[in-house]
Parts: structure tokens; sequence; C-alpha cells
């Protein structure tokens, strides 16, 4: 066999691979001694069924698909090695006889990677975002804990207003007509601005158990649905029921009822720690995301066309199942961002190159530093998955191969391992934390 490359563009190449008369009749040869032990011709047994037997019942042109059917992935294989090429895609095959037909020549077109020289990619100077976490971020994560814990009680001698919880009834019209969402019953809330449209609950202040109150209100130009957006609403609102939070004290009893710690002490302290967890876990996002950037500007290659197509098609998908699953449409999406088809598939078009460029840098610097996947390493991040899944991780093992997501699982594995290491090699400085602001002063 012998394969000859060409160079069509940067990313795309054509083999032309010769198979000889003798290798051809080799796997005319094996085809028929498969031909053999599948087939069941009365009076002979598998496996030992004669060629012309053989050839009388499928026909010699089905012989010779089957071996050239067994030929092409073998010489196909042989010649990217032989060539050293890594396609991104199966090949465009075309087939043309030579020697009377009894040699083959095999002309295989496909996309691969491209030829990457790296720019250094080790002691890269980046800034962490601080990792410091202040006793206010404590204070006020105490202060959520106190809001979920608070107990409700009735209000007898005042109004609603703001932290109010209030039980409603309400019917919303547009031009003396109901739309949908826009009548409830019995629909318990918190009465806060940021839970309403803006100035809902501001005309509901004062407003005691068993008194209506009529609230105009117009909703937001960037309002989903969409055709809500910008439209006035009338609603008929029956204040049913008031309650206040209670806010226990910040005190150890406290912190048994929201955790299994028996002090508050504890409580403050396992606060902090979580703060400080997801402080470094940003910055560890923020640090990859630099030297990533990084590494985009300091290396330039051609990108094969066919990875940009295909994570183009990628991020509109998902950002039309994000839309959708908000309760809008594509349509309104784009008429919100004022886009056209175009204009979205050339934004998330240059988003997919910069993936492309980083997925193919980093799967080089991987090569090029002999970072694989172990067994640990599969270990460790079944069971992290499966936890979330609430499931075994022989389950989860078995549903990404069933899925075929194996494999983007196993490089996602060996990406964040890359990643690990830029971090490591990388000159990393932790930028000072930010000033709290000052504290308040009343008279």
């Amino acid at each position: 066999m012998t394969a000859i490359l060409r160079q069509l563009a940067p990313t795309q190449v054509q083999l032309d691979i010769d198979v000889p008369a003798d290798d051809l009749d080799k796997a005319r040869a094996r085809a028929v001694k498969r031909l053999s032990e599948r087939l069941r011709i009365p009076g002979f047994r598998k496996g030992h069924i004669p060629r012309r037997i053989i050839e009388q019942h499928v026909g010699a042109e089905h012989i010779d698909h089957e071996a050239i059917e067994d030929v092409i992935p073998d010489v196909y294989s042989k010649a990217l090695e032989e060539h050293d090429l890594d396609p991104v895609e199966q090949p465009k095959i075309d087939l043309e006889r030579v020697d009377d037909g009894r040699a083959l020549k095999i002309t295989a077109t496909v996309a691969v990677r491209p030829q990457i020289t790296l720019a250094p990619y080790t002691d890269i100077e980046v800034t962490s975002p601080s990792t410091n976490v202040d006793e206010r971020e404590v204070d006020e994560s105490l202060e959520v804990l106190r809001k979920r814990a608070a107990t409700l009680e009735p209000v007898a001698n005042r109004g609603v207003q703001a932290g109010d919880v209030v039980t409603l009834d309400y019917t919303g019209r547009i031009d003396g007509e109901t739309f949908e969402g826009g009548t409830a019953t019995d629909h318990t809330t918190e009465i806060s601005p940021q839970r309403f449209i803006p100035g809902f609950a501001e005309q509901l202040y004062g407003a005691r158990a068993g008194e209506r109150r009529t609230v105009t209100v117009t909703f937001p130009q960037e309002y989903k649905p969409a055709h809500l957006a910008g439209k006035i609403a009338v609603f008929d609102v029956l204040v049913r029921d008031v309650k206040q939070p209670v806010l226990a004290p910040l005190d150890d009893a406290f912190a048994k009822t929201v955790s299994d710690l028996e002090t508050l002490a504890a409580l403050r302290n396992e606060v902090r720690r979580r703060l400080e967890r997801g402080a470094q876990a940003r910055a560890r996002e923020a640090v990859e995301s630099a030297l990533l950037r990084t590494l985009n500007q300091s290396n330039d290659f051609p990108l094969p066309g066919v990875l940009v197509d295909r994570e183009t098609e990628s991020i509109l998908a998902d950002m039309q199942h994000q839309v959708e699953r908000a309760g809008g449409t594509w349509q309104e999406y784009l008429q919100e961002r004022k886009l056209n088809e175009e204009q979205a598939r050339a934004n998330a078009r240059a988003d997919a190159e910069r993936r492309v460029k980083s997925s193919l840098i980093l799967e080089q610097i991987a090569k090029q530093e002999k970072i694989r996947v172990s067994g640990e390493d599969v270990d460790r991040e079944l069971d992290s998955l499966a936890r979330v899944r609430g499931a075994t991780a022989r389950a989860t093992l078995d549903d990404l191969r069933s899925s075929g997501n194996i494999d983007r699982f196993l490089n996602a594995i060996r990406r964040n391992k890359t990643l690990g290491f830029l971090v490591e090699k990388a000159k990393v400085a932790e930028a000072p934390p930010a000033e709290s602001p000052p504290p308040q002063v009343t008279s």
C-alpha cells in the first residue's frame, strides 16, 4: 500500500491510497472466509463452503463489496499513521478501479487538526481575585439563614409594609381583558419591590387584611414573555392575610436549629469556610479564564472549519434551549437584542472560534506534557457526578456509555487536569481585597 498526501487547505488534506491487486485478493479471500462462516447452505458445513458455491449464492460483486469494506478502514488508518494526521471528521471516500479492476485507488478527503507550535505556556503572569472573606460577608450569610428560619406571626395593628408575607387574590387585565399568568388565588409571597413588576408592591403598602386595592403597573420593556412588555395592566387585588417574619436571635439555639452544630461560633466558622471555598472556586475559574485568554492571544494557527461549525451549532442550540426554558421564543430573543439570524450566528461563531482554539491548545499541551486520565481520575469524577445525580457510580458510567457521552466525560477530565497543570505553572498574584463600604452613620 502506498499513500500520497496532498494538502488542500491548512486543515484539509487528500490521501491518495493505492491498494495493489495482491492486497485486494487477500481481502477477497478474507471476505469469502467470513461468508463461509455466516451462510447456511444445505449440504455444506459452516466454514467449509467452497468459494464457487458462495459466489453462486451471493454473487462475485457481493464478495468484492465486502472485501473493499474490509480494506478501506485498514488502509485509511495506516495512511493516517504514516503521515501523522489527526482527523476531526469522517472522511469523504472516492473509489477508482485500476489494473482492469484487480487493484483499487482510494481517495480520502478529510479535515484534520492543525500542526501547532505552541508559544511558551508556563510562567504566565495572571492576577487572581481576592479570596479574602471578611466578617461583613459572614454576617450577611447568617442574616440569610435567619430569614429562612424565620417564623411568621399575624399582623393586627398595621397595614402591609416591605418584608411582610401576604396572601393575595388578584386578577390582572390589559385593555380590559385577562391574560395568562395575571390571575391567582391564595398566592403567598413576600412583599418586596424586587419580587414584583415595578410599582406593584409599593401600591400595597398600608393595606390591611381583607382590604381590596386597585394596582396599575406598566410591564418593563425587557419583560418576558415579550408580548406583555411595555403593556399597562390593572390588577384587582384582595389582601387576604398579612404576616410578619420573626427572626430568631443569633445564639447557640439558632445554630442548633439551622445546622447540626452546637454553637454560634461553630456556625460562623462553617459559614466562613463555605464562603472561602466559594471565593477560591471563583478565583480558580478567573485564573483559568485569564490563562486561556493569554494562550489564545499568543498562539496563531488555522482552525478546522468543521469544528467551528459544530461548536457554533451547539452554542446556538444551547441559547435557544435557555430562551425556551425561560418562557420566551427565539424570535422574541432576537427582537429584544435587535439581532437577525445572521448576526446571532456570527456572534456565536466568534465565541465558537475562541472555544475551539482553546480546546486545541489544551489538547496540544496535554500531548506535549503527556497528561493522561488515570483510573483514579475516572473513579473520583464518577463518584462526584453520581452524587450530583443521586445515582451509583456504576449506573452513572452505564448512562454515559449508553448516551454516547463517555468520550466527552474523559476529555473533560483531561482538560481539567491540563488546566490544573497550567495554573500550577503560572505566576499567580492575588489582588488585594476590596474595601468594605464605610459603616452608616445615623444621627
